[in-house]
């Protein structure tokens, strides 16, 4: 009974963060989650953060803006979410131009709703500051990378599943949207719960965090990112990240 309730927890996790395009990578043989029993991280709204960078510091990205009367995030997800699974159906060669395009198709309907740029500043928090803008630059082309090639990888494959968006909540140019994902593991139907958290930048809702079963994956990588900046070095935590970019090749 203990394998199989592992085996239905660790797909919960993995489901809940590939299918909602946030799975959780591994730096090295652990997993980047916060380990039980340990306090996550402090969650940092967009105004902490923006006290927090310092003064010179460079913004990650566009500082969020009010949207207009009739924005929805949660319409766009699930235009996202369409697009995606649209893609997934759709079957071909892994060494055919077919595939390829999918691929790039994938990654770019990614990129059009994740914030890869809020995501990399508020995970290294204080240590972004540190760091050069070069370095910036490439720590969030490095991250984005990995994102996106472990989240087609892992994805591929996998059974149908049912995400349905449920409700939306917006203040000023902040949201939140609640969604529930139905699946399956060892013939038993999973459902996880997820939260989206979203700002409106650049003229459209963009996601920086989910919360997958009371798991953030923001926190996740915000712990892992401090822990071996801590005891090592930011260039030592970028190397892991490179390295583990080449395996996913």
């Amino acid at each position: 009974m203990q394998l199989a309730s592992h085996s239905v927890r660790r797909h919960r996790i993995l489901v809940g963060a590939c299918l909602s395009t946030f799975l959780t990578w591994a730096l090295a043989s652990g997993t980047a989650q916060a380990k039980p029993g340990k306090k996550a991280a402090t969650k940092v709204s967009p105004a902490q953060a923006e006290g927090q960078e310092g003064a010179g510091a460079e913004p990650a990205s566009p500082a969020p803006s009010l949207p207009p009367p009739g924005t929805s995030p949660m319409a766009d997800l699930k235009k996202s979410n369409a697009a995606l699974k649209k893609l997934f159906q759709k079957s071909a060669p892994s060494w055919s131009p077919e595939q390829d395009a999918k691929r790039s198709e994938m990654r770019k309907i990614v990129s059009g709703f994740l914030d890869f740029e809020e995501l990399a500043h508020r995970a290294l928090a204080r240590h972004w500051d540190g760091i050069t803008p070069k370095q910036r630059t490439e720590f969030v082309g490095v991250l984005r990378d990995l994102i996106e090639r472990n989240y087609i990888k892992q994805v591929h494959g996998q059974p149908n599943y049912d995400l349905r968006f449920r409700k939306e909540a917006i203040t000023d140019g902040e949201a939140t949207v609640n969604a529930t994902l139905d699946s399956s593991a060892d013939g038993k139907k999973v459902t996880v719960e997820m939260e989206y958290k979203l700002l409106f930048k650049g003229g459209k809702w963009l996601v920086y965090d989910v919360v997958t079963d009371e798991q953030s994956m923001l926190e996740n990588y915000r712990a892992e990112f401090n822990k071996i900046i801590t005891k090592e070095s930011f260039d030592a935590l970028l190397k892991r990240m490179k390295k583990r970019l080449e395996k996913a090749e």
